[in-house]
């Protein structure tokens, strides 16, 4: 063995003794999630259909409308995201309907305002799409959340989506 091929070998050895020093461990610590869906993955899809099949019925009523999100006993409600459509009817009224909510952390409220025409074919939807990345969380666990319109929006059609998850902490 010549003297390069000794000098080769002693580097090698070298570079091997830096990189085990200078590599992380090898039991680190990780994060590992023990079930098969995400755990802030939406699990519920809550809409305002009040037993009706569509979001067709103009000037409805806030009953009809109303959200309500029971969560199992124990469990809080993270709300995710709300999403609300509507379209002004053909009559020319217009409308501001206040949506406020109750069990939900700082009571957040929403407003869906309407500028209708008189036209036969309204073509001014609204869509309200909020999503909530860190969600927003119920203030008491095991009871319902409700998001409901304050009055009747005269003159529109609405339909509203809520999606979240539920968690017991």
């Amino acid at each position: 063995m010549d003297l390069r091929e000794k000098l080769l070998g002693g580097a090698s050895a070298l570079a091997l003794g830096a990189a085990l020093i200078l590599a992380p461990e090898a039991n680190a610590q990780t994060s590992v999630q023990q079930s098969a869906a995400k755990a802030d993955a939406a699990t519920f899809f809550a809409q305002s259909l009040g037993g009706r099949t569509t979001c067709s019925t103009s000037q409805d009523t806030v009953a009809n409308l109303t959200i309500t999100i029971t969560p199992p006993a124990g469990n809080f409600v993270y709300l995710t995201g709300l999403y609300i459509e509507g379209l002004a009817n053909a009559t020319g009224a217009s409308s501001a309907t206040v949506w406020s909510s109750t069990n939900l952390t700082g009571s957040p409220a929403w407003t869906t305002p309407f500028t209708a025409s008189a036209a036969a074919n309204p073509t001014n939807p609204l869509y309200l799409a909020e999503t909530y990345p860190t969600a927003i969380k119920s203030t008491v666990a095991g009871t319902a959340v409700t998001i409901l319109p304050q009055a009747t929006s005269a003159s529109a059609y609405l339909c509203a989506h809520a999606v979240g998850f539920y968690s017991p902490s």
